[in-house]
């Protein structure tokens, strides 16, 4: 039996060794599958974000209107912001520029074919918007026939809807009693953008609140639109005038040009029955 001598190296010096290398192995295994769930887990979430960002582009501005309508008749209004100078005025914040948007919502494979072509939903094809203003489709005349008619021919027509004008059109669309004091928010401005573009290039939004006490609740939001043309601010007029949004009625009229550039924008002394 040959004497022990610790000096020499064994195979217990190798086995050590060998464990180490082994441990060191599993650790790097352990810190790659740990890094590749990580990676796994950052493009499942990346992939929802784009799939809710996709899902939010299909809402359109109607629709938009509508969330917000049902939104503005059950919740109860915020307290109204205070004056940034004391006047009784605030003016929002506005960001938009150029928004000449198209309706936004899920389209049929016609709508797509042509809004490829310029279409926009309310407006015709062609160079002076002169074409038809909907896709074909197919209705059914019996049993076994059919033929193709324009959309719009295919509902029923409706009555001519009367609007007064208080002067001669200009470009911007004033509108009051669409949301009351308190019930403006950040993303107010960006819808009515984006609904109003369906009557032509929106160039610029603001939103005019009033916080004055006792002021009218009707008349303390003032919504005004830059329309590039006047024949898009009277289009705009005629179909906003009169419609209900959550539970109010909206008003719309034309508004002066030279004062909504000088953001002249309260009401002018009478304007407002009981308010100078």
């Amino acid at each position: 039996m040959e004497e022990y001598d610790p000096a020499r190296p064994n195979d217990y010096e190798d086995y050590r060794k060998d464990k180490l290398k082994r441990a060191k192995e599993a650790e790097v295994r352990k810190e790659l599958e740990r890094r590749r769930r990580e990676e796994e887990e950052r493009e499942r979430e990346r992939e929802l974000r784009e799939r809710e960002g996709r899902d939010a582009l299909n809402i359109s501005g109607e629709e938009a209107w509508k969330r917000r309508a049902a939104m503005s008749g059950s919740a109860a209004p915020r307290p109204p912001s205070s004056p940034p100078h004391g006047d009784g005025f605030a003016i929002g914040n506005s960001s938009s520029s150029g928004l000449g948007l198209g309706a936004g919502g899920q389209m049929t494979a016609a709508q797509r074919m042509m809004a490829r072509m310029g279409w926009k939903e309310g407006q015709g094809l062609g160079k002076q918007e002169q074409g038809i203003t909907a896709p074909l489709v197919a209705k059914k005349t019996d049993r076994r026939g059919g033929v193709i008619v324009d959309e719009n021919s295919s509902k029923q027509d409706k009555k001519p809807k009367s609007v007064n004008f208080d002067g001669p059109p200009t470009r911007v669309l004033l509108l009051r009693n669409m949301v009351g004091p308190g019930e403006v928010d950040d993303e107010l401005e960006e819808e009515v953008a984006s609904e109003c573009s369906k009557y032509g290039t929106v160039l610029r939004v603001l939103i005019f609140e009033i916080t004055q006490v006792d002021f009218p609740a009707e008349e303390a939001v003032r919504i005004f639109i830059l329309f590039e043309r006047a024949e898009e601010a009277t289009k705009a007029m005629i179909d906003l005038e009169g419609r209900f949004f959550g539970g109010r009625v909206v008003r719309a009229t034309f508004f002066d040009e030279e004062r909504f550039g000088k953001n002249q924008l309260a009401p002018m002394p009478g304007e407002v029955a009981g308010f100078d």
